[in-house]
């Protein structure tokens, strides 16, 4: 009993009651109060700049795979050029060739698409799981949002380099082929 003790209790103090704690440690001044919710602002200020870091890496990466897209595709453009000409000259029609380059790109793009969201998700697990140790939850949105992602910048990269491939008629292409 001759020792000094402590005493730590905890309590909620309304935003419109900030002031009582002022009053509270002039009045006590041996007394320490510790305003978790500060900290817990604090926290979440830091966790917004990691999710905009994130975020940024995202973006990046995925600017970066459409421009390797159309440089993979601008590369292999004349061999495609060339193949449609073959095709025309066999009997094919436009709406034909239109179809198959599409339905590649769609392909290329929901396999794309698929592959990152099974990487994202493994990442994000793996984060979450053993880095933050968190509770881990797949939502089945963001899996369409990134397969959806993937099958746009596809078709849509994929269908901006090679529009020429279909204008051209087939003795051009032929002709340009020899």
């Amino acid at each position: 009993e001759a020792m000094p003790t402590s005493y730590i209790t905890a309590f909620h103090l309304p935003s419109s009651e900030a002031g009582l704690v002022d009053k509270v440690i002039a009045k006590y001044p041996n007394l320490s109060v510790v305003d978790v919710g500060a900290i817990i602002k604090q926290v979440q200020s830091v966790i917004e700049q990691v999710v905009q870091a994130v975020q940024f890496v995202f973006f990046f990466t995925l600017a970066a795979g459409v421009v390797v897209l159309y440089a993979a595709l601008n590369a292999s453009a004349d061999e495609r050029v060339r193949e449609a000409g073959i095709m025309r000259a066999l009997g094919a029609r436009n709406a034909q060739l239109r179809t198959a380059q599409l339905a590649e790109f769609a392909l290329t793009g929901l396999l794309a698409g698929l592959f990152a969201a099974c990487g994202a998700a493994a990442i994000g697990f793996a984060v979450g799981e053993y880095v933050l140790q968190l509770p881990i939850t797949l939502r089945a949105e963001l899996w369409f949002l990134g397969i959806g992602a993937g099958l746009t910048c596809a078709l849509v990269g994929g269908w901006w380099s090679l529009r020429g491939a279909l204008r051209a008629p087939a003795w051009v292409t032929l002709r340009e082929a020899i």
